[in-house]
């Protein structure tokens, strides 16, 4: 897999918390991703967000796909596709630009 290049902004780390946030919130009582992926995506969740929370930038690749997952899920929030309770929703809202911007970088980096 190509490495992922883009610089992440304060405002991008600060929304991309967010989203994994939610995503913690929501993945668990979904069938967004199969039961058995579950787990998977919501530990490189916890470690995505132990990693930027120190401001380092450089994540794994499993740790890249949760932040992607998590953006799918905040977007499908915001769109009105995916349920979620109304703190979830509104954290999402909050982020809408940052969050459509973000999962274009993250849908050409996994798609390219």
């Amino acid at each position: 897999m190509k490495k992922f290049t883009y610089s992440l902004s304060e405002d991008d780390i600060i929304t991309i918390a967010n989203a994994l946030t939610v995503m913690v919130t929501v993945l668990p009582d979904s069938d967004l991703v199969p039961p058995e992926s579950v787990d998977q995506a919501l530990y490189y969740g916890e470690q995505a967000v132990k990693t930027l929370s120190t401001l380092n930038t450089r994540v794994s690749n499993n740790q890249l796909a949760a932040i992607h997952l998590a953006l799918q899920i905040a977007d499908g929030i915001i769109s009105g596709d995916i349920p979620a309770d109304e703190d979830s929703k509104k954290k999402c809202r909050n982020c809408l630009f940052t969050i459509r911007k973000l999962l274009s970088v993250f849908n050409d980096y996994f798609e390219g």
